[in-house]
Order: structure tokens, then C-alpha cells, then sequence
């Protein structure tokens, strides 16, 4: 039977498999679930629904609702595991995939999340023929953004602001409504200290650029390794029109004015010159305004 931590700032100790224990901050109320319970929700992990390096992903049942239940398999991702809960944990935004809970077992590392019914943001645009109107990929757009600008002011209620490390179409989930959810945190950051340690130079840039980069496939429907990025420079270089690089769905006179202007956003967000990128508060009110 599963555990709930009711207090609001619950301290867990995870232990895995002999590893020194390590103790874990969260913001909202986490289960911890045994080896039996997981068996039990995902029915023997009878349904997988995704796959990467770190193992699978299975649907589950808890409580009458649909869960997704993370399960680690190589047996050297203890810390990993330590720290993905760790951040995860401290994640309270609703356009956040909400950690549930998890299990570290002797066997078994898993996490359970609620569970995102449209997919990842990847497959609709690349593997798929659903329409996308532009005010569904604005929304989409403010989803990700608001759940950046969150992690990056979280010092502002704490020491510690997190750093995503992987913002990419396939790590954004799409709910019914197509409302976006941040999701993965393997590959993040959580960095000590609050926003004085760090310069501007530091801490969000790779998550601006990368996010300059969804914007771009958002308008464009295309994938960086396209080469759209390297089309955005060309075109901006050269003065010529953008409209060519525009996914033809959305790529009318009565929305030219708010493309470029995304265009222009997502130019700002892929510079190199990290100086001149915008923060996460100045693209919300920009896409917001749009």
C-alpha cells in the first residue's frame, strides 16, 4: 500500500540498493508506492505506451484514473533516478506533468505520473496529419514558456531554480485540449544557491535556445535536423520574406503579422549571442500579446 506525505514541504529519504541516503524536497503531496503496488497498477506492466534510453513507460490504473509509470532498467541509474524525483518533486505547474509517486525498490525504479492522453508534441506535428491552427500553437507555445519562466523564478520562493536541459517537441505532452506539459526531467538541473550565483550566461540559456527551436517547428512543422534554423538565418540575413519557411496550414495574409512576429521571437531565442536573448517573463508577455 502506498504512502502519502501530507506535509507540504515533505522531506523523503530515497535508499537505493546500499547507496548512501539522500534527502529530497518536494512542494506537493508524493506517494511512495512498493514494488507490489506498481505490479498492481500497470497489471504486471502489461501496457507499454513509450520507450528511451532509461527504460519504459506503461499505462496504468490508480484509483480509477489512467497514470504513466516511468520503469528504469539499467542497473546504474540510481542517481539519475535520485535526482529526476528530486526535481520532479519540486514541480507544482499546470502545464508540468504531475508526479505522483514513485518505487525504489531492490528491483524495481519507477515513477508514476499522471497520465498526458494525447501523446508528445513530436508525433502530432511529425507523424501525424492533424490540423494545428495558429491559436492552438500559440497556446502551446505559452504552455511550454509559462512552465519555463516557473522553473527559472522558483528562486524567488527558494533557493534552488531548475534548469530543464531537454526542451524539445518529444518531451512536451499534449493533454486532451492540446494544452502542453512539460515533462523528462532526467537531464535537468537543480542549481543551489538562487539566481545570484548565477549570470545570465549561465543558468537559462540552453533552455531559451532550445525553446527558440520549438517555436520554430511549431511555425514551420519541420524538424531542426531540417535544417530550418539554419533557413531562419538565411532569410533574416537577406531581408527576404519569411513566409516561404511557414507551415502552408497556417500561412495566410490574415496571420502574416503574428508569424513574423513569432519569427522574430524565435530568431531572438536561436542567436548565439546569449546576451541578447530574451527571458522566460519577456516571451510569455510577447506570445501572450500575439
Amino acid at each position: 500500500m502506498q504512502h502519502s506525505e501530507n506535509s507540504l514541504l515533505a522531506r523523503v529519504l530515497i535508499s537505493g540498493r546500499g547507496k548512501t541516503k539522500r534527502e529530497v524536497d518536494f512542494n506537493h503531496n508524493i506517494k511512495i508506492f512498493t514494488e507490489d503496488d506498481i505490479k498492481r497498477i500497470t497489471s504486471n506492466y502489461r501496457t507499454p505506451i513509450g520507450k528511451g534510453g532509461f527504460g519504459e513507460v506503461y499505462r496504468g490504473i490508480l484509483d480509477d484514473d489512467c497514470v504513466a509509470v516511468k520503469r528504469y532498467i539499467r542497473g546504474d541509474t540510481v542517481d539519475e533516478f535520485r535526482e529526476e524525483v528530486n526535481i520532479h518533486g519540486q514541480m507544482n505547474q499546470k502545464n508540468v506533468v504531475k508526479l505522483i509517486g514513485y518505487c525504489a525498490g531492490e528491483d524495481t525504479l519507477t515513477m508514476v505520473t499522471e497520465y498526458i492522453s494525447n501523446g508528445n508534441l513530436d508525433d502530432t506535428l511529425h507523424n501525424s496529419a492533424i490540423p494545428i491552427p495558429l491559436d492552438t500553437r500559440l497556446g502551446i507555445d505559452i504552455g511550454c514558456a509559462e512552465a519555463l519562466r516557473y522553473m527559472h523564478s522558483m528562486h524567488l520562493s527558494s533557493e534552488n531554480l531548475v534548469c530543464h536541459g531537454d526542451i524539445k517537441p518529444a518531451n512536451l505532452l499534449l493533454d486532451y485540449n492540446l494544452t502542453a506539459k512539460v515533462s523528462d526531467f532526467g537531464l535537468s538541473r537543480l542549481l543551489s544557491g538562487g539566481i545570484t550565483r548565477y549570470t545570465r550566461m549561465s543558468y537559462p540559456k540552453d533552455t531559451i535556445y532550445s525553446f527558440g527551436a520549438v517555436l520554430l517547428e511549431l511555425l514551420t512543422r519541420k524538424k531542426v535536423k531540417e535544417g530550418i534554423i539554419e533557413a531562419l538565418r538565411k532569410a533574416n540575413a537577406k531581408r527576404k520574406r519569411l513566409r516561404e519557411l511557414f507551415d502552408a496550414e497556417i500561412a495566410n495574409e490574415s496571420n502574416a503579422k503574428i508569424l513574423e512576429d513569432i519569427a522574430v521571437l524565435a530568431t531572438e531565442c536561436l542567436s548565439l549571442d546569449i546576451y541578447t536573448h530574451p527571458q522566460m517573463n519577456e516571451v510569455v508577455d510577447r506570445l501572450c500579446k500575439l
